[in-house]
C-alpha cells in the first residue's frame, strides 16, 4: 500500500512539473538595494520613456502583499516602465503587475495603464490594454493579462505608464509567464 502511495505521489509530481508555467520574467525587487536605478540593471534591464527615474523602495511591509521592496517612479510627467521581450508564436502567457499610486493630492489625474503591445505608432497591436480612471490612492491593485502571441507580433513591449507631473508611481510583481 505505501508504495502505491508513494508511486501516486510521484506521478502527481512528475505531472505538476511538466505543467508547470514558464517564468519569463520575474522582479519583486526584494533583492535589490534600496534606492538602486532599476533602469541600470545589466541583467534584464528595465527601460523607460520620457524622463522618469525609477528606483527601489524599501518600507516594510509596505509593497504588494506585505513585501518591502517595490520600485517607484519619480514625480516628472510620463512616467513609463517598459520592458521589452521577443516571445514565441501561438503560445499563450501572462503579464501581471502590481502597481500603487500616491501623491494624487498634487495632481488629481492619478490615471494610468498596462499594456503589452506590438508594433510602432500607427500600426500597433494591443494584447493587453487596461486603462485606470482615478484608482484609489495608496492602495495596491494587480493587474493580469493572459494572452496568446500571433505571427508578426511576436516582438512585445510590457508597459506600465502615467502621465500626471506630482503622482508617483509604484510598481511590484513585475512577471510574465509562459502557459
Amino acid at each position: 500500500m505505501r508504495k502505491s502511495i508513494m508511486a501516486g505521489i510521484a506521478i502527481c509530481c512528475f505531472i505538476g512539473i511538466t505543467n508547470a508555467q514558464k517564468v519569463i520574467t520575474s522582479q519583486d525587487f526584494e533583492a535589490l538595494e534600496k534606492k538602486e536605478d532599476i533602469l541600470s540593471l545589466d541583467r534584464d534591464k528595465f527601460n523607460t520613456w520620457g524622463k522618469s527615474t525609477w528606483t527601489v523602495t524599501e518600507k516594510k511591509g509596505k509593497g504588494f502583499n506585505d513585501s518591502d521592496k517595490f520600485a517607484t517612479s519619480g514625480d516628472e510627467v510620463n512616467a513609463t516602465l517598459v520592458k521589452y521581450r521577443n516571445l514565441e508564436v501561438g503560445e499563450t502567457y501572462v503579464f501581471s503587475v502590481a502597481v500603487k499610486m500616491t501623491n494624487a493630492d498634487v495632481n488629481w489625474k492619478t490615471n494610468y495603464a498596462v499594456k503589452v503591445l506590438s508594433g510602432k505608432e500607427g500600426d500597433m497591436h494591443f494584447y493587453v490594454n487596461e486603462q485606470l480612471k482615478e484608482p484609489r490612492q495608496d492602495k495596491w491593485q494587480l493587474h493580469e493579462g493572459e494572452f496568446t502571441v500571433i505571427e508578426g507580433r511576436e516582438n512585445i513591449c510590457l508597459q506600465v505608464y502615467r502621465w500626471a507631473e506630482g503622482v508617483k508611481m509604484h510598481v511590484d510583481n513585475f512577471k510574465l509567464v509562459k502557459i
